[in-house]
């Protein structure tokens, strides 16, 4: 049972107990007389008595947290005074509130890290690092291990309303090692193969072709990246360019014969690389616009709403950006023999 004694000298003392513990109010006598009061009137807040009359209270339980004041009256007959004293009994709730605290984890080395180890606020609460950081919550930016004790104190040694204890290790994990290699040539439709090496559980990611393996073929000159992810979740990225290196061909006939032969019945070019930003028109000797596409396998059958046009000569534009990323144009006539 918890004891707080009462007198003049600690009139307006604060109790800090425990939710559900008991108290016992003593009145101790005059430190001047040693006369103890005649008349005693306690009028008590928040407990499950709220008054009493004898010198020492019966215990005093609180079951609901909060402050409460208790008042006394005692009163000396043989000198007609009467003492008025006020004390405070604050009261703790618990349990403490569950909350997050993180496993063991890390960061990845190359990178900077912070770490954010909350905690929780509730009245009464106090904190204990091991870093001797006394609030609810401290960043870490270092390897090691780190702890937080959570504690809901009362004014009695012997006596804690709940604790909590947490811990967590935090490493350094080793980032993905990715190199492609340096840049090559290549002609188109010639094989490479990269790979970006690895490990069991790596992740890989390549770009533009979205694979997802370890490694992939390349048939096209281009700028190739991939992305790996370690099981650690760290991540590291390289890129390799293949340089076209082979002459560009453009063969564009110069007539086509829509006599449904299957020879030569459809006006299309042929060329061995693969341009970008493609567009294919076909026009009459007016100028009107008689077939376009950015398709790069099409072709014009030399129809026009489904009808053969008749011989005569046309006109073709095709503009592209070539694999060395400039902008080209050709322009021409060809027949069409009916």
């Amino acid at each position: 049972m918890l004891v707080f004694g009462l007198t003049t000298a600690y009139a307006g003392k604060t109790l800090t107990i425990c939710k559900n513990d008991g108290v016992r109010f003593i009145t101790i006598p005059d430190p001047t007389t040693g006369a103890y009061p005649d008349i005693v009137l306690w009028t008590i807040q928040g407990g499950d008595i709220s008054s009493s009359n004898l010198l020492t209270t019966n215990p005093v339980y609180y079951n609901t947290a909060g402050q409460y004041k208790t008042y006394n009256e005692s009163t000396f007959t043989s000198t007609g005074q009467t003492q008025y004293d006020t004390f405070i009994v604050i009261v703790r709730d618990w349990p403490i509130p569950s909350f997050y605290f993180p496993k063991d984890t890390g960061y990845c080395n190359g990178s900077t890290f912070s770490l954010t180890l909350n905690t929780t606020t509730f009245p009464g609460v106090k904190y204990e690092w091991n870093t001797g950081e006394t609030t609810s919550s401290i960043i870490a930016n270092t390897i090691g291990k780190y702890w937080v004790k959570v504690t809901i104190p009362s004014d009695f040694k012997t006596r804690t309303c709940d604790s909590v204890y947490k811990e967590v290790n935090i490493v350094e994990y080793t980032s993905p090692v990715v190199n492609l290699g340096n840049d090559k040539t290549m002609c188109q439709n010639q094989i490479i193969q990269l790979d970006a090496k690895g490990g069991a559980g790596y992740k890989y990611l390549w770009n533009p072709t979205g694979e997802v393996t370890q490694q992939i073929t390349a048939t096209f000159p281009g700028i190739y990246s991939v992305e790996v992810t370690s099981p650690d979740n760290c991540k590291a990225t390289d890129e390799i360019e293949l340089i076209d290196s082979c002459p560009h061909i453009i063969y564009i006939p110069d007539a086509v014969s829509p006599n449904a032969d299957l020879l030569n019945d459809v006006f299309v070019k042929i060329w061995n690389f693969t341009p970008k930003d493609y567009n294919f028109t076909v026009y009459n000797r007016w100028g009107e616009l008689l077939f376009e596409t950015t398709d790069l396998n099409a072709g014009w059958d030399c129809k026009v709403n489904s009808e053969l046009v008749q011989q005569d000569i046309y006109v073709y534009k095709i503009s592209y950006i070539d694999t060395d990323k400039k902008y080209y144009e050709l322009r021409g006539t060809f027949f069409v023999v009916r």
